[in-house]
Order: structure tokens, then sequence, then C-alpha cells
């Protein structure tokens, strides 16, 4: 058994590395928001985070946004000024678990009461004159937000609310204090082994929201918020033993397998995980070991066949919820039973049968598949780095944007604003605050530095603290601050240091080099096996990657002056009508890593008058554009390769050549018909000859 779970990736080095690269990932999407000030933090909770999925399962992955800009309260006495407070209540309408939110507002001596007057569309009004908040509040904002970016999709289910089914997305509202029913967790009579009271202590702190979610059964479910412990959860999850974990696992396997057919969602994992939760709390820590996975997973099913039996399966971490309420019926629970029974007779059967992840045949070979398991480590690891990496460009796309619309004044006063509270959280956050906060300020100093830099005329001297703040970038990831310099260098006519900059980012190049773009129609990303298996994925990101390089409009005097038409590839009518908010990085210069250090390394040495490097680097650039049998790259790839068409062909112009070119720009508009600056140069070229 245990074979089988290495062979399809599950061991206790994935399990601990998912849950490291997807903190990560909440860390840095949070940390993102609070740049830009968007009042929301990001927790990923369920089977990802926890590292209880498999390949096979498919698992969704699920993200709650909690809104820190609003606060419920359990009693009006605990007002929290400078946010929206609700009151959380409940009356004889409200099933366990769930309440009705109400509106309140300040008083001029400095009490609250409740808001008499509906400020949101959704908002309705009681029989006691209260605005109550609907679980709808957010539908329309949200199904506007998909329109905008042209998602158009809106995937409601449950509390979700997203545009597809891969992803569960739950905005939440905190709740300034434990509800009472939660305080169960810690006051029930257990055997005392585990939790662990580390453990408790730590879930005693895990903030607790409301979900937009109403009974399912409830003529009043509009009205509903469901109470969610889904940070009480992840804590305990996060403090199972490796085999516990197996267990689990193998039980979710089962149940999505057989039981999906029989009972959809209603069974859910939930269901599960609650009576995984119990069996910990109930049975010694002895029995957990990795011979006894088997019958550890038929402990856990008796579990939840005493739930059917009593026709309640009771939550964890809540007092009076039955957590079959509103899921199964009288009869289902009968079926639940039966196949339950069954189940837990045949069990070893059910196992050799399992088709996901190949997981029967696996057991029945008994054999350690090493290809097997870097394969599935690999599909693993291969999307969790890719989004860490993807929300990182995302934060420096919209700070880019947001520039351009500043004053170049106000522009550095908002990065050094943003420089402080990232050294701020690099002195005193938490470990995962100071691993995101050292992946971001190297692109912040490289900006600032950009900025400076483009202030000053070309007949000065960069000065010497402009060059400081350039230093520190260098470590945003392989090239991308390396480039940023190297280009400055240039436009400021310093070839040799511009030269020898370009060599150094030349020899970083290799085949387990990342090369990563999050621009939207444009993803791409390229991961070796040897790039995944190597270290952390923080250490990857800053020594074995590369991301595309954006510059904003207040950095252009640091760009090529070829380039800086990248900025303005949105001319016509049909351009802006296929455009959408997602696309705002057409806004910018924005230029993939490789054929940028090609391009810049052609003007340096052009200028320089070095003829046979000069040609190489072009080809370079050629290669790079063209694989073995002249294939298009942006066949199989994303990434920029227009903007590597348009510095191709300004190489070929600068040889002289510029019936080349304009095939090159011609073969960009084929590729990229609208929002694409390669019609600027083909006029250009058009008036020139």
């Amino acid at each position: 058994m245990y074979e089988a779970f290495q062979a399809i990736g599950v061991t206790s080095n994935m399990i601990h590395r998912r849950r490291l690269d997807h903190l990560l990932h909440e860390t840095a999407e949070t940390t993102g928001k609070k740049l830009l000030g968007d009042p929301m933090s990001t927790f990923i909770v369920g089977s990802q985070v926890e590292g209880s999925t498999t390949m096979g399962m498919r698992s969704d992955t699920d993200k709650v946004y909690r809104l820190d800009d609003c606060q419920m309260v359990l009693k009006l006495g605990a007002w929290q000024t400078g946010k929206d407070n609700l009151l959380a209540f409940k009356d004889e309408t409200t099933p366990p678990q769930f309440y009705k939110l109400c509106r309140l507002q300040p008083t001029p001596d400095g009490r609250q009461e409740y808001r008499r007057v509906p400020i949101h569309v959704t908002d309705v009004v009681d029989e006691q004159g209260r605005v109550l908040v609907c679980n709808t509040v957010f539908d329309n904002h949200i199904k506007r937000n998909y329109e905008a970016c042209g998602k158009g999709e809106f995937v409601k289910h449950g509390p979700s609310r997203s545009c597809s089914d891969r992803f569960d997305y739950v905005r939440a509202l905190p709740c300034h204090d434990l509800p009472q029913e939660c305080e169960c967790l810690f006051t029930r009579s257990r055997p005392g082994h585990w939790p662990k009271s580390e453990t408790l202590e730590y879930a005693r702190q895990c903030p607790v929201f409301f979900i937009p979610q109403g009974h399912p059964h409830s003529p009043l479910n509009e009205l509903q918020w469901r109470l969610s412990t889904s940070l009480t959860e992840r804590k305990l999850m996060f403090d199972f033993t490796e085999e516990q974990m197996l267990v689990f696992i193998l039980l979710k396997m089962l149940k999505k397998e057989y039981g999906k057919s029989k009972f959809g969602d209603n069974f859910s994992t939930f269901h599960i995980k609650t009576a995984m939760l119990f069996c910990i709390e109930s049975h010694p820590p002895d029995i957990w070991h990795i011979d006894n996975i088997v019958e550890c997973a038929t402990y856990c099913i008796n579990i939840l066949i005493q739930f059917a039996q009593d026709n309640v399966c009771p939550h964890f971490t809540m007092g009076g919820v039955n957590l079959f309420d509103g899921k199964l019926s009288e009869p289902d629970i009968r079926e639940l039973e039966t196949f339950l029974i069954y189940l837990n007779e045949n069990i070893t059967e059910y196992i050799c049968r399992l088709k996901m992840d190949s997981f029967g045949v696996k057991v029945l070979q008994k054999v350690h598949d090493k290809e097997s398991n870097i394969k599935h480590q690999t599909e693993v690891l291969e999307p969790i780095t890719w989004r860490v990496r993807n929300t990182l460009c995302i934060t420096v796309q919209i700070i880019c944007l947001q520039l351009s619309e500043m004053g170049v004044n106000k522009a550095v006063c908002w990065v050094s604003n943003r420089l402080t509270y990232l050294r701020g959280l690099q002195s005193e956050g938490s470990d995962l605050q100071r691993e995101v906060a050292d992946l971001l300020l190297p692109f912040l100093y490289g900006t600032l530095a950009s900025i400076k830099a483009s202030c000053i005329t070309t007949q000065q001297p960069v000065t010497q603290d402009i060059i400081d703040l350039y230093q520190p970038s260098f470590e945003c990831d392989l090239m991308n601050g390396k480039l940023k310099y190297a280009s400055m260098l240039y436009c400021r006519g310093q070839y040799d240091q511009a030269a020898d900059m370009l060599n150094q980012c030349e020899g970083l190049l290799g085949p387990d080099v990342a090369h990563v773009c999050g621009c939207h129609d444009r993803y791409y990303y390229c991961l070796s096996d040897t790039f995944l298996r190597n270290t952390s994925t923080v250490e990857l990101l800053k020594t074995s990657s590369t991301s595309c390089v954006k510059f904003c409009k207040h950095e252009l005097l640091c760009v090529p002056d070829h380039l800086q038409h990248e900025m303005y590839r949105t001319q016509t009518q049909k351009d802006r009508n296929e455009r959408n908010e997602l696309h705002k990085w057409m806004d910018l210069v924005v230029i993939d890593c490789e054929p940028f250090l090609y391009y810049l390394q052609y003007l340096v040495y052009r200028q320089k008058g070095n003829l046979p490097r000069r040609l190489l680097v072009m080809f370079n650039l050629m290669d790079y554009i063209n694989d073995d049998l002249g294939k298009d790259l942006c066949d199989i790839a994303g990434g920029h390769m227009d903007t590597a068409l348009h510095m191709l062909a300004h190489c070929w112009e600068l040889e002289d050549r510029p019936d080349v070119a304009w095939q090159l720009y011609q073969r960009s508009i084929n590729i990229y018909p609208t929002n694409n600056p390669a019609w600027v140069h083909l006029i250009r070229l058009f008036r020139k000859y």
C-alpha cells in the first residue's frame, strides 16, 4: 500500500511541499493586495493546501477572500471604528451554524444603532425595521468583474462565486469574536492525546468567517450566512501524521470512485474529514502506522456508519450542528449506511479495483515505480510554482499600471512607501511574509531606480544613489533586474558596462531555467523536472527563473527607442474592442527576458563595432523565435513572441535589410492582428522606403 502511494507522488515530502507552496501563494496574494491598497486577505483551504489530494482526484482550489474593511460583531458593544460593522444574530428562523447579519451605524454620541435605511440594492428591512444583508450582496459586483475581464461565465456553487468549476472562490466576512458554538472544540471531554494542547491553542487564535450561504431547505435562505471554521480545520489537518494523511486520502479516493455516483456531492469529503478527525481523537496513537492503513480506514468508516445509524453527523469544531441536515434525507442516510457497511466488509477488494491514479494496479504490483513518482511530483509542483510566480507578476504589473497613472513625483513617493512596508515585513513579519517580501522588494527597487534614472537627462550622469538602488533589484529573479539595469546603461551610452552585465546574464541561461509569463492571453511557463526537484520554491524563483520585464510610463528613457512603441499598441476602435480589463498589461512595455537579452546585446555590440558578436547574438534571437524545423514558437508557447519578432525586425532594419524586417512585422501581425505595434512599424517602413 505504501509503495502505491509513493508511486503516485503522495509522500510526506510532497505533502509538506504542497502545504508550504500554497501557503506561500496565499501570502503572496495577500501581500500584493495590501501593497495595492485592497482591503482583502486570501486564504487557501481544502485539499490542495492540506496535501490531501492526488492528480487523479482533480481537486479544485478553494480560496477564501476575507473582506478586511468589514467586521462582524456578536454584540452591539464590540463596535470597531474605521470598518463597516454588522451585527451577527440568531432568531427562531435560523438553523444551527447559520446567522443573520444586520447593518449598524454610529450615533453622534459614540454609541451604535441599527441602520434603518437600506444602502445596497439587495438589502432587506425586517419586521423590526433593521436592514439585513442578503448573501447575494456580492453577486452582481462579481458578475460585472467577470464580464469586464472577458470571463463571462458565473459559476455559483454553495457559497462559491467563480468563473470556473476548477476553482471555488468564497467572499467571507470576518467575525470579531469566537461564537459560543465554537467553544465545544476546546471544552468537550476527550482522551487527550489529540489534538495536542499547542494545536488547540493555535486553533483558538484562528479567525472564523461568515460566508454567503443559507440553509438549502429554509425559505429565508438568502438572509442567512453560514459560520465557517475552515482555518481551524486547516490547522487540525496540518497536525495529521503521514500515516493519518494516507488513510484520509485513501478514504477520499474510495468515496469519489464508488460513492459519488450514488450520492453526488451530498455525501461529501467534509463528512469523511469529520469522521477522520473524530477517529484520530478517539483512537490511540499507536494504531497509526504504515502497515495498518487499511485497518485504520475501516475504523473511520465504522464511525461514519455510527453517524448514519444515529442520523447525526456532528461537526468537529462546532456544537449543535448535524452535517447530514440539508444534505441527506432519511432514505438517503439508510442507503449510505448500507453502502458503508458493504464497503467496510469488502474494503480490500474495493481498493484493488480503484481506477483513480491506477492505484489498484499499483497496490497489486507492490512495486515502487520511481519514474511514475517523479512524473506525479512534476505534475503537482509545476502549477503550484507557476501560480506563485504568476501572483508576483500580476502584482508587479498592477503596480506599474498604477504608477503610470500618477505624476512622476507621486510615483517615486508611492514606491518609496511600499518599500518601507515590505522592509517592515522583512524584519517583523512571519516567515512566509519575509519570503514574499524578499521576492517583491527587488522588483520595486528596480522600478524606482529606472524611474529616477529616467528623470535625469541623457546629458547628465546617473548618480551613485540610483546605481545603488539597482543593486538589490538583481535578486528579483535570474535576469529581470539585471536586464533593466543593462537597458539603462545602453540608453545612457555606457556600452562597456552594459556588455559586461549582458554577458553575465547570458552565462545564467541553461536548460533548467524556468521562463514565465503571467500576462493575460500570453500565459507561458516552462519548468524542467530538475528545476522543480532542486530546492524550495522561493529559492527556485529567485535563482532559477525569469519573468517578463515590465516598464511603466515613467521608465521610458531607460528603454531602447524602438521598444517604446510597445506601450502604444492600442490605436484603433477595433483594438479597444478586443481588449478587456485583464489586457491592461498592453499599456506597458513588456518583454520576455531571453529575447530582450539578445536584442540589447545586438544594440550594444553594434555601437561597439563588434561585427562577429553582433551577428552571433542576432542569430541567437532568430533561434529563439524559430525551432529546428523553422516552426513558429508561438504555435506551441505563450509569452511576448510579437515583441521578440519586432526586436529581430529592428535588427534587420539596422542591417539595412528592410525587406526581411517587413516580413517579420507581417509575421507578427498574422499572429496578433490587433493591439500590435507592428502596424506602426509597417507604416514607418512604407513611408521611409
